[in-house]
């Protein structure tokens, strides 16, 4: 299904935020450990709530047509990769800056995207920041659509192994890897990541490695801290890079 890409009004972005804020308080007063909601997910978003959702997509009055952008094409996306690359393709006529803050835009998405998104008998969470964007720093990767939006849009083929998830899941590795400023600007490492870490066989990252494992991402985060002392990385192809890191990536070398 092919629809116009929209954004919420002013008036729009408060009644998702006022929903989505009924549907967490209605969750939560079923949870007993919100690391493991478990089932109360299911319990607590109840049929009020899905009418409350179904209702507010058909309310034409609080969105707006985004000027410049084409079709969103909505189908059932295999991975956040695929959901990104879409969302990408649709805004690939506007300028980044427009829209990489814009809240009305990245809430409407995840208001249309919502079943795809938010799948009570799947996800493991049910945080706020995940369907409602919060720009402050230790949040707005967290966002179910624009965090794989970003990835997308930054680094291109290379964001898979930030994006191989379900769509409603949130990556591992996004989260590990947009903690620190440096490596989200060389997107040689994105390279890094992908030649070590992604299996292209089973189109995801090697277990384990997105923590601390020997020879995992945080000690390659390490090395490089450590290489951009002595040495200009932004001046070195990604193979270069790699052939400076010590034996316990060998096995993540020659996968």
């Amino acid at each position: 299904m092919k629809i116009k890409v929209c954004r919420f009004t002013d008036e729009g972005l408060q009644k998702w935020r006022n929903l989505y804020g009924e549907i967490f308080l209605s969750i939560d007063s079923k949870v007993e450990n919100r690391r493991s909601p478990g089932k109360a997910i299911v319990k607590g978003f109840n049929e009020n709530l899905k009418k409350k959702i179904f209702y507010l997509k058909e309310d034409t009055t609080i969105i707006e047509e985004i000027k410049n952008s084409k079709e969103l094409n909505i189908q059932n996306f295999k991975n956040s990769f695929e959901m990104a690359s879409e969302i990408n393709n649709a805004l690939t006529n506007i300028d980044y800056s427009e829209i990489s803050e814009d809240c009305n835009l990245w809430d409407w998405f995840s208001m249309i995207l919502f079943e795809q998104i938010f799948v009570p008998e799947k996800i493991g969470g049910y945080m706020e920041y995940r369907y409602v964007l919060n720009l402050d720093l230790r949040f707005r990767f967290r966002h179910l659509i624009r965090g794989p939006w970003w990835a997308v849009n930054q680094y291109k083929n290379h964001a898979k192994i930030f994006t191989y998830t379900k769509p409603y899941e949130q990556n591992d590795f996004l989260e590990q890897f947009i903690k620190i400023q440096d490596l989200r600007e060389m997107k040689t490492i994105t390279e890094i990541c992908m030649k070590l870490y992604y299996d292209e066989e089973s189109e995801r990252s090697v277990p384990g490695t997105s923590k601390g494992k020997i020879g995992g991402f945080p000690r390659l985060r390490d090395k490089i801290a450590q290489f951009n002392k002595i040495k200009n990385l932004w001046d070195m192809n990604a193979d270069e890079i790699i052939k400076l890191l010590p034996k316990e990536f060998d096995k993540y070398k020659s996968k």
